[in-house]
């Protein structure tokens, strides 16, 4: 089988005719292939500003060594296509390839990818005492990494320049803010005011950011998905900011001296917002065309799908139930 594998690269190709139907993917795993891991250093401190406060701020540091995904190991260097720019109007050359077969491509699965996370995280809560109880989070961070994602989408456009993959994760949120409050009436007063409970709680995160492919094969190594327009590095799609208010409102009647009766009713994304979760990035060229040209829509796109929600987060959503203690 490995025999016949390095005929495949070397070129000895089967007749299609007679021995397949069509373009066929093959996938192999390298020799070395190795186990990835992860290293965590963190450092945290922890104390009580005030009465029934607690406030903890932290610094994580995650690293992920060895992960897997794929590339393509029949790229054959085919010059350079210069007179190429990026979003910004920097301009550079892309290297091309000539693709080593119209009937196969091959990819090696290997394990020499990395990802990097820095956040501070600042945490204020208080206790529930005289009826109010809150929660403030905030999170500052930064997600790196060279596309460690085992999909055909992702893997590294150059093999020969894996260092032009580094950037921005896919993963990445620069901010996130979360609030969370507990309003409790009282449990001895009157039939119409014991055992309320109100909450809430608001998210609000910074936008996600996204590759913009060309949406066709622009170095010419026979594999159109993974081609970006220019010369524009990964992830530098912003996409949309995220929020979301939930809310709680909720009645405990006692039965018994052990037995109680809880009605909720409970809302998610109480505003209704859309939260644009993934965008149509193939921009359909491949490089940039200034903006305002005919017939072209935004950052120039010729695809008038470009920058359009793929998906969206759930909708505003309702629900009621009863719970029985005893």
């Amino acid at each position: 089988m490995q025999a016949a594998f390095n005929g495949f690269i070397a070129g000895n190709y089967p007749n299609p005719a007679t021995g397949f139907l069509g373009p066929a993917t093959i996938v192999r795993f390298t020799k070395d292939h190795r186990q990835p891991y992860g290293i965590q250093n963190s450092l945290s401190l922890e104390f009580e500003p005030f009465k029934d406060h607690v406030l903890n701020v932290s610094y994580l540091r995650t690293h992920g060594v060895h992960l897997g995904s794929f590339y393509n190991i029949n790229q054959a260097p085919n010059g350079q296509q210069c007179g190429l720019h990026d979003s910004k109007g920097d301009t550079g050359c892309k290297t091309q390839f000539a693709p080593a077969s119209a009937n196969f491509l091959f990819f090696e699965a290997d394990s020499r990818w990395y990802s990097e996370f820095d956040g501070l995280l600042i945490n204020l809560n208080k206790r529930v005492s005289r009826h109010i109880g809150y929660g403030i989070s905030y999170t500052w961070s930064k997600s790196l990494d060279d596309g460690p994602n085992p999909s055909f989408v992702l893997i590294p456009q150059d093999t020969f320049n894996f260092r032009a993959e580094k950037a921005l994760s896919a993963d990445h949120v620069a901010h996130r803010f979360v609030a969370n409050a507990i309003f409790e009436g009282p449990t001895r007063k009157n039939v119409l005011v014991n055992g309320w409970q109100f909450s809430t709680i608001v998210s609000l995160e910074s936008p996600h950011y996204f590759t913009k492919f060309a949406g066709l094969d622009t170095n010419g190594d026979g594999f159109p998905i993974n081609d970006r327009v220019g010369i524009e590095p990964r992830d530098t799609f912003k996409g949309d900011s995220y929020q979301s208010v939930d809310l709680r409102v909720s009645r405990t009647f006692k039965v018994t001296e052990q037995l109680s009766l809880q009605a909720l009713a409970e809302s998610f994304n109480t505003m209704n917002t859309v939260n644009i979760r993934f965008f149509n990035t193939v921009y359909g060229a491949p490089n940039f065309i200034p903006v305002g040209t005919p017939g072209t829509g935004p950052e120039g796109s010729p695809n008038p799908s470009y920058g359009t929600p793929r998906a969206v987060f759930n909708p505003r959503q309702i629900q009621f139930a009863l719970r029985l203690t005893w």
